[in-house]
């Protein structure tokens, strides 16, 4: 019996939650675990030189045990989101042909714009003198991250990464399709804006277009310097609001410089103190 339509009962519930920790559980770990495995252990010797900082990352541990709670978070989500279709309450539906086809591709690009938007202004907010200790330094310990630091939350900064998704199935007529292919292309984007390794090309922050997408650099900047960067899978917001740090494009450049001649050149030291007090 499918988690979407099974008749609600305790059963039921029994069912969509065992479906939302293995689509959770089972779609994180092995990847963030493999492209650690890689990255950090197989090929961390050939592949030195597209490290970002230059140094093993640190808190690995740290990192695991949090982005375990921060699972068990999503499946309450999760699981309180096809509850609430089974109740009426939302405005999920499971017949493509209620809207079309084109609507699902519409549909995923509004989800990914609205996420973009609630994820930098969620971003900034926790960034907040009165917010940052209790719900956002935890992700924070992690000065130069892991791929497991992708979901390494307090559980109260889950709750509020997880949201973004909550509210847009209440408001926005979404399949279940959508939902789970945006949710996964997500997490794969955050597991790599947190691998430490930067794979574009030169110029990439200063192209027409290409200036409009984050880089691993980008976000691994926000860890080592805090206050900046604060965008995720674009860099609309952060360029609108003047909140990139300084040296941004410059920093990115001393990464590939590093990458192009395989390490021979050494990477550029920023200073983060104030460099990014906006």
């Amino acid at each position: 019996m499918h988690p979407f339509t099974c008749e609600l009962s305790a059963s039921c519930v029994g069912q969509i939650a065992l479906f939302q920790l293995i689509m959770n559980s089972v779609r994180y770990f092995p990847i963030a675990g493999a492209v650690f495995l890689i990255f950090w252990v197989w090929k961390k010797v050939d592949w030195e030189h597209f490290q970002i900082q230059g140094k093993f990352p640190g808190q690995i541990w740290h990192e695991i045990r949090w982005s375990f709670l921060t699972l068990v978070i999503f499946v309450a989500m999760g699981s309180f989101s096809i509850i609430s279709h089974k109740v009426g309450w939302s405005r999920v539906y499971l017949d493509i042909n209620k809207y079309g086809v084109p609507y699902l591709f519409f549909s995923f690009f509004l989800l990914i714009v609205w996420h973009e938007t609630w994820f930098y202004w969620k971003h900034r907010l926790v960034h907040l003198r009165l917010l940052f200790k209790p719900v956002h330094l935890v992700h924070h310990r992690s000065v130069n991250p892991s791929p497991f630091a992708g979901y390494s939350f307090s559980l109260f900064e889950a709750f509020l990464e997880g949201a973004y998704l909550l509210i847009f199935v209440f408001v926005v007529p979404v399949h279940p399709i959508v939902a789970l292919s945006q949710a996964g292309y997500a997490m794969i984007m955050n597991i790599m804006f947190h691998s430490g390794y930067e794979f574009y090309p030169s110029g990439f922050t200063k192209g027409l277009i290409t200036r409009w997408f984050n880089t691993s650099t980008h976000h691994n900047m926000h860890h080592s310097n805090v206050n900046c960067n604060y965008g995720l899978y674009f860099n609309f917001w952060d360029r609108i609001m003047g909140t990139n740090h300084p040296k941004y494009d410059e920093y990115f450049e001393a990464v590939v410089s590093r990458r192009e001649s395989r390490g021979t050149v050494p990477l550029q030291f920023l200073d983060p103190s104030g460099a990014c007090d906006f």
